[in-house]
């Protein structure tokens, strides 16, 4: 018999299945992000697998499953696991790969050579490397659930490789282009859009990140002079202290009496600043630049650390902030090695 137990962790409420494996006759336990009746469902349905002894295996009551079927499978399984950006994204993603096959198919009828082609397809119809990437990840996990729910004997994924995407380069605005995009703004009269582009100027969010749902009158604690951020990513949550131009636009938009600080929608935000780069002519730069310029000025004018940094932009690690900023770190690296003249 499986065990069923309710557990509370940053995601929220989730419920904790315990079993027996049947081949490594060890106790295993699988954490689920869903509701108690579709926990119940799960459970259930992990008994009759461990009855079986299929845990791992071909299941004999799925000798043969379409595409079409594993992939409602995994939508349901990542609704009830994953975030509804990713769910969104993931379905973009699997629409891609079912234009691809053109048919439905059995799914062990997908082979590596089947994953190549469509690899090399998105990249001769002009997709992204990076875009590439995250679809042939997205692909490689859901059929490595596959073969976790006995359905596939193996993923047809494993092997594959990433295309090989060259060194990011990191648009951020320099000091007097910051200047010059104020100055386009003011000149248009809009200052409510102004005020947007400090915010992230002096936050370092994600687009989305200040706008609501995730943003609201809520986050924003004068008291202890401070905004609370939900990451768009992995729900994460971070505090980013108000400096004093932080504090000066929350203050004005509050004497507005306004339902929620930044009510734009995220499309709108896009081609706004777009329209407002061209007329500062400020090349190659889009609203994630304002986001990478705030980390930028506090390493290039030692303000912060890289740690301190990563955990104001809410990366995942220092490695992530690392690999955006390196080419700043190791001009301060050259900068403290020089201040050794001084010393010695």
């Amino acid at each position: 018999m499986a065990t069923l137990k309710k557990v509370e962790n940053k995601k929220g409420t989730a419920y904790k299945i315990g079993f027996m494996h049947p081949e490594t006759k060890k106790w295993t336990t699988k954490t689920i992000h869903t509701s108690y009746k579709v926990a119940l469902r799960i459970k259930a349905e992990i008994e009759k697998d461990v009855a079986y002894g299929v845990i791992g295996k071909m299941n004999p009551e799925l000798r043969k499953i379409f595409w079409s079927q594993l992939k409602a499978k995994y939508k349901n399984y990542a609704k009830r696991n994953k975030s509804p950006k990713t769910v969104d994204r993931e379905k973009y993603i699997l629409n891609n790969f079912d234009s691809f096959l053109g048919s439905d198919l059995p799914a062990d009828k997908i082979t590596p050579n089947t994953i190549d082609r469509f690899k090399e397809n998105r990249i001769k119809d002009g997709a992204s490397l990076s875009t590439v990437s995250i679809e042939i990840r997205c692909l490689r996990a859901l059929f490595n659930k596959a073969v976790e729910w006995g359905v596939l004997r193996t993923n047809p994924v494993k092997g594959i490789k990433l295309p090989i995407i060259e060194e990011i380069s990191v648009r951020f605005l320099r000091v007097n282009e910051i200047k010059d995009l104020m100055k386009v703004i003011e000149e248009d009269d809009n200052n409510d859009f102004l005020r947007l582009v400090l915010a992230y100027l002096n936050t370092g969010a994600r687009r989305n990140e200040l706008l609501p749902p995730l943003f609201t009158w809520d986050n924003v604690d004068f008291e202890e002079n401070k905004i609370l951020i939900h990451g768009i990513k992995r729900q994460t949550r971070r505090y980013i202290p108000m400096n004093k131009a932080l504090r000066k636009v929350f203050m004005e938009l509050k004497a507005m009496k306004i339902q929620t600080p930044f009510n734009f929608k995220p499309d709108f935000i896009t081609h706004k600043i777009a329209k407002y780069y061209k007329a500062a002519e400020i090349e190659g730069a889009n609203t994630h630049s304002l986001r990478k310029t705030f980390g930028s000025l506090l390493i290039q004018n030692k303000k912060a650390d890289i740690y301190t940094v990563s955990k104001l932009l809410g990366h995942a690690s220092v490695k992530t902030t690392e690999k955006y900023y390196i080419d700043l770190i190791d001009d301060n690296y050259q900068t403290a090695v020089d201040g050794l003249d001084e010393i010695l």
